[in-house]
Parts: C-alpha cells; sequence; structure tokens
C-alpha cells in the first residue's frame, strides 16, 4: 500500500530535510500517525508538535551536531497501514525511534509487530490503553516503550468522577472495538459501579460501518441517564448523530478521542449543550507558556484538543537522548531517555534556548530534567506516566473548552477508594 509523506509548511522547509538515517548530516526520527481516517482530524494536529520540537532542535543546533529531520507517516488509523509505515522507517530508514502512533490499536501493532522485534523506541503521545502496561510487565517490550499521555486506568477513574460530580448515575456505554476502547471501557465500568452508578449497557461497536441503529438501540435500553461514547470523530460523529435522532438523551460523557471542535460541530452544536468530557493534562510549567508561543507563531492558535504538547515533548525527549547518549542507536536511546527526565537533574523546558542549554550540559555529563509542555515526565519501569486528566465542555458559545482538572492526587484517592 502507498505510504506518503506528510507535507509540511514553508517555515519547515529549511529546518527539515527528509533524507535517510544514513545521510552524512542528518539523524532521522520516525514518525507515524493518524494523518487521514477516523483519528484524522485530531493526527493533523498532533504531528505539528513534533514538527515544533524538530524545529528547536535543529534551532538549537541539531543533535550531535547533526540536523535532525522527521519522517513522517500516515497509518490512516489502521493497524495493517500503520505496521508498514513503521516497517519501512526501520528497513529503509533505519531510524533508531518512532514517535507514534496515536490509536492504541495501531501502537499495539507496531510495538509487537515491528519495534520490539527490531528494537526500535517507540514513544507515543497518544496512546492510553492500559495494555501497553500488560505488556510491558510482562517482559514484552523490551523497554522499547514509552508514552507521554497517561493510561485509561486513570482516564477510566477521572471519568467515573466527572460522572458522579455532575449526578449522573445511569450510563450506557459505547465503545471502540480496539485496545483504546475496550481498555477505557473496562476501566470506566469498574470505577462507576464501584462508586454507587449503574452501567445500564456496554455495547461495542465495529469501525467504518454505514450504520450503528442496531447498537445504539441496544444502548438505550434500559434507558439511561447519559451516553459514553469512545471512539473517534468519524465513526463517532455517526453514532451521537443516530443517537439523538433515535431519542436517547442529549447527555454525552465523551474521552480524548472526541475532544474535537470538526466534531462538535458536525454532529451539531445545539444537541451538545450538555457534554462532559476527559483529556489528558498538562501541569503548569514554563515550557507550557513556550510552547504555545512558538505553536501560535509557526501554526496559529493552538487547538482545544489533547496530545499536541505530548508530541512535541516525545520528540525532544528523544533528541536529548540521543545528545545524552552521543549516539542515534537504538537501545542507547532507550537507556538514555530516563537520564535526561532525571528528577535530580537541573531542570531543562522547552523552547530552542533551554535546549541549547541542555545540550551544553549533556556534553559536561551533567544530569538534566526535561520537564516538558505537558508536564513533569517521569516513566516508571513499564514506559507509563502519572499525570492530571483534563475536564472539558462545550462552552454557551459552541466551543470546546476547558473546565477544570482531576489532579494526580484525587485519581490516586480514588483508584484507593475503589479496589
Amino acid at each position: 500500500m502507498l505510504m506518503r509523506y506528510l507535507l509540511i509548511g514553508a517555515a519547515f522547509v529549511e529546518v527539515l530535510s527528509f533524507g535517510t538515517a544514513n545521510a552524512a548530516c542528518t539523524t532521522t526520527i520516525g514518525s507515524v500517525m493518524s494523518l487521514t481516517g477516523s483519528l484524522g482530524v485530531l493526527g493533523q494536529q498532533i504531528a505539528k508538535g513534533a514538527q515544533l520540537a524538530v524545529a528547536d532542535l535543529n534551532s538549537a543546533g541539531g543533535v550531535n551536531g547533526r540536523t535532525v529531520s522527521l519522517a513522517l507517516l500516515d497509518d490512516q488509523t489502521t493497524a495493517s497501514v500503520g505496521v508498514d509505515a513503521a516497517k519501512r522507517l526501520v528497513d529503509v530508514q533505519h531510524v533508531p525511534a518512532i514517535v507514534g502512533a496515536l490509536s492504541s490499536g495501531v501502537s499495539a501493532a507496531i510495538l509487537t509487530s515491528v519495534a520490539t522485534p527490531a528494537k526500535v523506541v517507540l514513544i507515543s503521545p497518544a496512546s492510553t490503553s492500559p495494555i501497553f502496561t500488560e505488556l510491558a510487565k510482562a517482559g514484552k517490550t523490551e523497554g522499547y516503550w514509552f508514552r507521554t499521555t497517561p493510561s485509561d486506568t486513570l482516564q477510566g477513574v477521572a471519568m467515573a468522577k466527572v460522572a458522579m460530580d455532575s449526578g449522573i448515575k445511569k450510563a450506557a456505554v459505547l465503545y471502540l472495538n480496539n485496545a483504546y476502547g475496550q481498555g477505557l471501557s473496562t476501566e470506566f465500568a469498574n470505577a462507576f459501579t464501584k462508586l454507587g452508578g449503574t452501567v445500564t449497557e456496554n455495547v461495542v461497536y465495529n469501525p467504518s460501518q454505514p450504520s450503528y441503529r442496531s447498537e445504539v438501540n441496544k444502548a438505550m435500553s434500559p434507558a439511561p441517564d447519559t451516553l459514553f461514547l469512545i471512539g473517534y470523530p468519524g465513526d463517532g460523529t455517526t453514532i451521537a448523530r443516530e443517537w439523538i435522532s433515535a431519542g436517547g438523551p442529549q447527555n454525552f460523557l465523551l474521552p480524548d478521542g472526541l475532544e474535537s471542535q470538526d466534531f462538535v460541530n458536525d454532529v451539531g452544536v445545539k444537541y451538545m449543550k450538555n457534554v462532559h468530557g476527559t483529556a489528558a493534562g498538562s501541569v503548569t510549567t514554563p515550557s507550557l507558556a513556550t510552547f504555545k508561543q512558538e505553536y501560535k507563531a509557526k501554526f496559529g492558535e493552538l487547538p482545544t484538543q489533547a496530545y499536541i504538547p505530548n508530541a512535541y515533548d516525545g520528540t525532544v525527549i528523544l533528541g536529548l537522548a540521543m545528545e545524552y547518549a552521543r549516539s542515534a542507536d537504538a537501545t542507547a536511546v532507550r537507556d538514555s531517555i530516563r537520564k535526561v527526565t532525571d528528577p535530580k537533574g537541573e531542570k531543562i523546558y522547552a523552547g530552542t534556548a533551554q535546549i541549547k542549554k541542555a545540550a551544553q550540559l549533556l556534553s559536561q555529563r551533567k544530569a538534566i530534567q526535561y520537564v516538558g509542555a505537558s508536564g513533569p515526565l517521569q516513566f516508571d519501569a513499564y514506559g507509563d506516566i502519572n499525570a492530571p486528566m483534563l475536564v472539558w465542555s462545550v462552552d454557551s458559545h459552541g466551543k470546546v473548552a476547558p473546565t477544570g482538572m482531576v489532579t494526580v492526587d484525587q485519581i490516586a484517592q480514588l483508584r484507593k477508594e475503589i479496589k
């Protein structure tokens, strides 16, 4: 199947070179993201985070004296396409690391079929399924897996809290039949019921169906207070419209995969007046302000959606790890990632000046702690991080907007309560 590079804006023409990893003066970082398909509307924005990181790395002098390039391929939100893209990056361009994928199902396929067997780092800004933790615990990732976003083990608990705080007692769940949907629906159902709520129906659906009327009808009986719809904008739009036309309550719980202004507009703002959403949150750090300023200068206003800062952070971490390792060898990069996020090290933030400072410290073999735009990134033994969960809704003007945060401590306390 034909793979294509994402064409990027003219602002990056001078700093992004799509040569191979063997080019004399270039180090290539691979990336597999959903630029089309059901996650395409989100993925096109997330990819800009990785592009901005490469621009900053190059403005700071590159990595180990070499220009950094980003080989960005489209997985079409499909596992088989994602695997083919990753194989191309590994076998043809010999990349030591890949930023991506976004869909948990795509990332799982790449991790097990390509990254781990080839001993290449895979760092995802958006794959939240608990399956990755289980794979790591079983020794099946060999330490090559990292993610800059929290697991749905956390999001499921946060969503249950948001639902209970909103007075919701009965929730129907419609979830996508992939690792993301399966994991999040399980975590939510467990937390929600233990907090006193009732899951009236838990209905799975497959992607790319022309209609979901059968699944919608099943989810509507017995009558719930709300629909927790787990999926992506393409199929999610169809399901939400059919739910509304069938007379379902216009009260929605929506996760990170549907934190999208396009999704809200396509369903119809007038139907989305009672939305309670969650997504990976960002601890406020100096990096976040810098990231927002740089993003606005290159791309315009930062959209209200998850994972753009996470893609930036994952890419910067790879560059810093290569700098620490003084090598683009994949295993050396893997072993250096925790070295550049060392809580005992000197704090380094986002932006060209800070990355340049990091390179100077690393050249002196000094410890650093990169504190990202998405927050402090402390990877545990399984490549996971802790992070707060953003709460979002649709405001009176029909705009997707943040409304609060479920903190790391709140999530931890709830997890103790529901065990």
